[in-house]
């Protein structure tokens, strides 16, 4: 029934093509606030699919909307990007589809002992940078499974859900966000690269754990209480932000 309804959101978007059950498959099982995440995959299309339609009705009300909203967003505000998927749909409140990128999880890769030329790590970091200068933050770079590396040897980031405009926090927090997502792609240059992290990156990478797990603890009280606050409000968006700044190293 929920894949019936998938498909008919699928030929509601695109009338002019016959979407047809085989061609719809799961990826990933969601659990309980989390979507369902399906491929569909035919002839002419090759989506990925984030849909809600199986949590509790309370989720669906409430997180799910706000989920999807943001990753609608983010798709958005970052499609003239390299390493995004550029096509892109909202199929319901709860729904949301996009190209489907061809790659591999740099999560996989590490897991693998591969390693990729420094151009690739040199090009994720030009796309973070160049989302940066669009007033957005990404917030889940350092999951390495966040960041494919495409068939066409280029790097693409996936799941928009935490991803957010800086332009409303503090210019402190402002850097802490930004700091999150380069230190995610010299997580990854120092891990998987064939040619070890320049010093001046590698510095950098110190410097931002060693604040990162100490920052809610130290500073003034109005950082201290500021930093709490943005973490339960985070958290009640998505559990990734947090996940994100609090996943040990």
């Amino acid at each position: 029934m929920i894949k019936n309804d998938l498909l008919a959101q699928l030929q509601h978007k695109f009338p002019k093509h016959i979407f047809e059950q085989q061609y719809l498959s799961v990826v990933h099982k969601g659990r309980f606030a989390n979507a369902i995440v399906y491929r569909y995959k035919d002839d002419k299309f090759d989506l990925i699919v984030k849909d809600f339609s199986q949590s509790p009705w309370f989720i669906r009300k409430s997180f799910a909307r706000i989920s999807v909203n943001q990753e609608y967003k983010g798709l958005s505000r970052l499609a003239d990007l390299n390493a995004v998927a550029n096509n892109f749909s909202r199929l319901s409140p709860i729904a949301v589809a996009y190209d489907y990128i061809e790659g591999t999880p740099l999560r996989s890769l590490i897991h693998e002992d591969k390693t990729l030329p420094v151009n690739f790590f040199s090009e994720l970091e030009r796309q973070v940078a160049k989302m940066h200068r669009k007033g957005i933050v990404h917030l889940d770079l350092r999951n390495m499974g966040n960041i494919l590396c495409g068939t066409d040897g280029k790097p693409y980031f996936i799941d928009f859900q935490s991803t957010i405009s800086f332009a409303r926090f503090p210019r402190w927090l402002q850097r802490f966000m930004r700091g999150t997502d380069m230190s995610g792609v010299y997580k990854a240059w120092n891990k998987l690269s064939v040619e070890p992290l320049p010093q001046a990156k590698q510095d950098y990478l110190v410097r931002f754990n060693h604040v990162r797990k100490r920052w809610i603890f130290k500073g003034y009280p109005i950082q201290r209480t500021y930093a709490w606050g943005a973490g339960i409000f985070a958290q009640f968006l998505n559990s990734d932000i947090v996940r994100s700044i609090t996943e040990r190293l």
